[in-house]
């Protein structure tokens, strides 16, 4: 199998590697032996990214949502726009990359099987026109959130099956999400809730997500109010604050590395959006929850 980049990960990605052992099994069995994958994951915003292979065993679907890359194969190179994906087939040699100025952000698999070969024929790609265009490809994101979010199962077998069904299903959704249909009045929650965890560190707009939910700015704020009951900017920063209680349970940064971290390039504003939010501000949080943590009475006593 071929390695994926080890591109260092900034806040919000992921990659998965299967073992050996695991990949092996799914090859075999015959729920997972026609099409399973290898390695997946999730870059966001990402910097620097850059891979070039001589040699390539496996069939890699790379789908840029924002920001813009290129890639180059013997046969023909070009750029990738958001809404589009890239499947390089197995065996042949490539490189690709994030642009310099505006770097994609991607989902990606590297994956196999014995019907991998006829998914260039069933999404009609070709060697010189190895590009798909996306007219809709927000339904699919609570299917590659449930595929992401195997990844802490990543060595159980009964969870790698699964994932080789998730990949599946994503695959042959794929055609019909070509054909541009009329735009909805309303929009995917969960698939705009994704793109709120996965961009919590950086400091996003209303006009952010209803370009997203492809709504104006006035209808979007109109109906999600009406399906969660908050303003689309508070729910936001609730995430972002639930983020930041996370990295104060768990880390030693400071407030003021924390709130960059999220996105808060000023510190006292990040730290009233934390009071208003939590009750208490950020080191009382942190205090408290030490506290907390020193008088938890120990199991079995």
């Amino acid at each position: 199998m071929s390695q994926p980049s080890s591109w260092p990960l900034p806040p919000g990605s992921s990659r998965v590697v299967l073992p050996l052992k695991l990949t092996q099994q799914l090859a075999q069995h015959p729920l997972t032996k026609h099409l399973y994958p290898l390695s997946y994951g999730h870059y966001v915003d990402a910097v620097g990214h850059h891979v070039e292979r001589q040699s390539h065993t496996d069939y890699l679907l790379i789908f840029c949502y924002r920001g813009r890359g290129w890639f180059r194969t013997p046969h023909t190179q070009g750029a990738l726009q958001a809404g589009q994906l890239l499947l390089l087939p197995a065996g042949q040699p490539h490189a690709y990359r994030a642009d310099r100025q505006h770097p994609w952000s991607i989902y990606w698999t590297h994956f196999s099987g014995q019907a991998a070969s006829s998914c260039i024929n069933f999404l009609a790609l070709t060697d010189t026109q190895p590009v798909l265009s996306l007219a809709q490809w927000r339904p699919l994101l609570p299917v590659v959130t449930n595929l992401l979010n195997l990844q802490t199962q990543h060595q159980q077998f009964t969870a790698a099956v699964v994932a080789a069904s998730l990949l599946q299903q994503i695959i042959a959704e794929l055609p019909r999400l070509t054909v541009t249909t009329t735009a909805p009045q309303g929009f995917d929650l969960t698939a705009l809730e994704r793109f709120m965890y996965d961009n919590y560190h950086r400091d996003l707009t209303l006009a952010d997500f209803a370009e997203f939910a492809g709504l104006s700015r006035f209808h979007f704020s109109k109906k999600f109010k009406q399906l969660t009951g908050t303003s689309p900017m508070r729910y936001f920063n609730q995430i972002r604050v639930k983020m930041a209680c996370q990295l104060l349970d768990t880390s030693t940064d400071s407030i003021r590395h924390i709130g960059q971290q999220l996105g808060f390039d000023d510190p006292y504003y990040f730290s009233r959006l934390f009071k208003k939010t939590m009750g208490m501000a950020p080191q009382h949080y942190r205090d408290s929850a030490s506290l907390r943590a020193v008088h938890q009475p120990l199991k079995g006593v």
